[in-house]
């Protein structure tokens, strides 16, 4: 009541003062338009702020120092966080970072909210770990059962020897995210990570047109990550399609430039 009898009351005010406004002279119109436009300009919201999404508010590092790395941190848990987060989720970032001290704790994680407000985990070794840390550091936020068990599986096929029970594993995984047609679980890391890792299975199984199937299903989900491209390219190569390789090898010089020179390499060999 009181916003609604302020506001009309601000609207009669803006009434009469408009009704007066016309009574004076231009001049003296001109002049309170150039003392008053600049306060309008600071109050109104600049053209940059339209539009734009908001910031992420947190920031996952996971150690990649060689301790870490010895105990199951490093890129695996990198990944094993990634697998965990739905491709809806814009309010987190999971990164690599440098020693984070305490070596003797890991594999270590900081979670860094707002900027600054940053908290320590310790000894994260697994799906299970890694999901613990997202539920404490951010529980405003919903991450799939699924996904869990997605991050689970990947992380037992990476430690898995045999090409057959990788593709076991990964096939269970890209069926239980199918299911229900959920974009945030198709087009999450884990599905990626899930079709890349069954690629890779086939290849090794001779099994070139599911490998190939696979591989470009993955890159259309996540097109940045270099390791699609090499299985695409390897499994292109196989099938004796030179061109299809060559241009996986272009999309992975792109993807990841630590590879260009050796992509290069790779392209000239298949061009002569």
């Amino acid at each position: 009541e009181s916003f609604r009898c302020c506001h009309q009351m601000k609207i009669t005010c803006s009434s009469s003062q408009a009704e007066s406004y016309q009574s004076l002279p231009p001049m003296m119109i001109n002049t309170a338009t150039m003392f008053l436009l600049p306060l309008l300009m600071l109050l109104l919201p600049s053209a940059s702020s339209f539009g734009t999404t908001q910031q992420k508010k947190c920031v996952v590092k996971v150690c990649h120092n060689k301790d870490c790395c010895k105990k199951g941190g490093g890129d695996n848990l990198f990944r094993t966080f990634r697998d965990l987060v739905p491709s809806d989720n814009n309010q987190l970032t999971i990164e690599s970072t440098g020693c984070l001290s305490q070596c003797g704790k890991g594999p270590n994680v900081c979670v860094v909210k707002n900027g600054s407000d940053e908290k320590m985990y310790y000894d994260i070794k697994d799906a299970l770990d890694a999901s613990a840390v997202l539920d404490v550091a951010t529980p405003e936020a919903e991450y799939p059962i699924e996904l869990l068990v997605a991050a689970s599986n990947i992380h037992q096929a990476e430690h898995t020897a045999s090409p057959a029970k990788k593709e076991e594993l990964m096939t269970s995984v890209v069926t239980d995210l199918s299911k229900n047609s959920n974009p945030a679980l198709m087009n999450s890391y884990a599905m990626f990570h899930a079709l890349t890792i069954r690629a890779d299975a086939r290849l090794d199984r001779n099994n070139i047109d599911g490998a190939i199937e696979d591989a470009r299903l993955a890159s259309k989900i996540f097109p940045s990550e270099g390791k699609v491209w090499r299985v695409l390219a390897s499994a292109e190569e196989q099938r004796g399609s030179f061109d299809g390789a060559i241009v996986a090898l272009g999309e992975l010089a792109r993807a990841d430039p630590s590879f260009a020179t050796k992509a290069k390499k790779e392209i000239e060999r298949l061009s002569s």
